[in-house]
């Protein structure tokens, strides 16, 4: 039995007004990086810093892309603040999404959850990502840091 997709930008209005009202992660935020953005494609979002370490205190910012498959397939993500972690791109902030464990299982993950009802709370979305991406910086919290404040070139 095929069970219902919920249309792409159904799904980013619900994340856009959990991310508005702050009712995801304490730890992150995100919301649309233009207003006007009716396709619901560029994001920012915010990191805190996981503590005991050189994130703490820290906030880092994001730049999310959900293409028009998405949440079929996940998010490109990009850190605008310079930060020194294994899997993103030392140039331009680039996440590997193969770095990143739900960014890895993103596909596999949404091909399950095509074939059998969503659970009550969905693991493909935007925070999500965000949660598993500072959880992997706590991973690596003991790597230096470039000067608090420093962006990629390309945001400069």
């Amino acid at each position: 039995m095929a069970v219902a997709q919920v249309p792409r930008n159904f799904k980013l209005l619900a994340e856009l007004e959990k991310g508005e009202k702050g009712m995801g992660a304490g730890a992150c935020s995100y919301g649309l990086e233009d207003p006007e953005d009716i396709l619901m494609t560029h994001w920012r979002g915010t990191i805190w810093g996981p503590p005991h370490g050189h994130h703490e205190n820290r906030i880092y910012e994001l730049k999310m892309e959900c293409g028009p498959n998405y949440p079929k397939e996940p998010p490109v993500i990009h850190f605008v603040s310079q930060i020194n972690l294994p899997g993103v791109n030392p140039t331009d902030g680039k996440v590997d999404p193969n770095a990143v464990a739900i960014m890895r299982d993103w596909t596999r993950i949404a091909t399950e959850l095509a074939k059998n009802p969503r659970p009550k709370e969905d693991p493909l979305s935007l925070e999500a990502a965000l949660i598993a991406i500072r959880k992997y910086m706590d991973e690596h919290k003991k790597l230096p840091q470039p000067p608090e404040g420093s962006k990629y070139a390309i945001y400069k």
